[in-house]
């Protein structure tokens, strides 16, 4: 079976889409199971996933509410009810296509990937103007979420899954443990995919595997970008807090690096005449190295 689990917190207006998504699965209702994590929401998200569970008794949908607050907390909780061999997390914003479920089911059982513990898929993001935010680049387009490495299934190599869309076997996180509860706000699942490689698991990236992501107006603004690259540096010092003094130069070093680059490519943009990307590109690099460096000076 595989468990779909849905971590959500005050997204009432996205929620019904996503779960009207996951009952049109073109399988049996015994193939999978519907996990609903209420992460303490105040709207009304705990009368949408009730009345959900009883218009559709002929699925297998259960609902929970986890207290802590915090996406690794709420994760980590649906871990826990999951009952299938298969763990997979969509974003309560995030609309599966109806070969969702079948998809998985194959991947999972096929014997030439039996030795991959995770697996991810395409993540399109979807905009109220239909449009991508002219200022979004290649290289910074993991800010709405996008994932797309193709049409050929591969291993992940230097990327990995985007967590609206990212498919786990349960026996990952039996061995191993679940989702760092220190990274509320950003990172828990880099967090998660970097312990895979550390152990030596591979994970699969299956272009099939899709999942349109809604993307609000306030997350394309650029408060919102400069809030979040800071989020992202402060995610990667308290990851990596523990770890000795070489490691966390490494990271500074990578990150001026990484700046350097932009500053690099900003200049092309800009003799290319595209203003906004080239701003776009060089603001998310200072911020994250910004956010990085003002949370180890706490």
């Amino acid at each position: 079976m595989v468990s779909i689990v849905i971590c959500t917190y005050n997204r009432q207006e996205y929620l019904p889409k996503c779960l009207a998504h996951l009952k049109a699965q073109n399988c049996e209702a015994n193939d999978y199971e519907i996990v609903l994590i209420n992460n303490n929401s105040t709207d009304n998200t705990e009368a949408i996933c009730n009345d959900f569970k009883k218009a559709n008794k002929e699925l297998n949908i259960s609902y929970f509410l986890e207290e802590n607050p915090g996406l690794s907390f709420a994760r980590n909780r649906g871990i826990k009810e999951a009952k299938g061999s298969i763990i997979c997390f969509i974003d309560d914003d995030g609309f599966a296509i109806p070969e969702y479920v079948n998809i998985i089911s194959k991947f999972a059982r096929n014997k030439t990937y039996e030795s991959y513990m995770a697996f991810g898929g395409k993540v399109i993001p979807c905009y109220n103007e239909g449009m991508s935010p002219k200022w979004i680049t290649p290289y910074i387009s993991g800010l709405v979420s996008e994932v797309d490495l193709g049409k050929k299934v591969k291993t992940f190599a230097k990327k990995y899954p985007a967590g609206c869309n990212m498919i786990f076997r349960k026996e990952f996180f039996e061995k191993h443990g679940g989702f760092n509860t220190d990274l509320h706000t950003r990172g828990d699942d880099k967090f998660i995919f970097l312990k895979l490689k550390e152990k030596g698991y591979k994970i699969l990236y299956i272009p099939s595997l899709e999942v349109s992501h809604f993307i609000d107006d306030y997350r394309l603004e650029e408060s919102f970008i400069i809030r979040l690259s800071k989020v992202i540096g402060q995610s990667e010092y308290i990851r990596l807090q523990n770890n000795n003094i070489a490691q966390r130069l490494v990271k500074q070093i990578e990150y001026l690096i990484k700046l350097k680059i932009a500053l690099g490519l900003g200049l092309l943009y800009l003799c290319r005449g595209s203003y906004l990307k080239a701003r776009y590109l060089i603001l998310v690099r200072w911020n994250v190295l910004k956010g990085y460096y003002i949370s180890e000076k706490l």
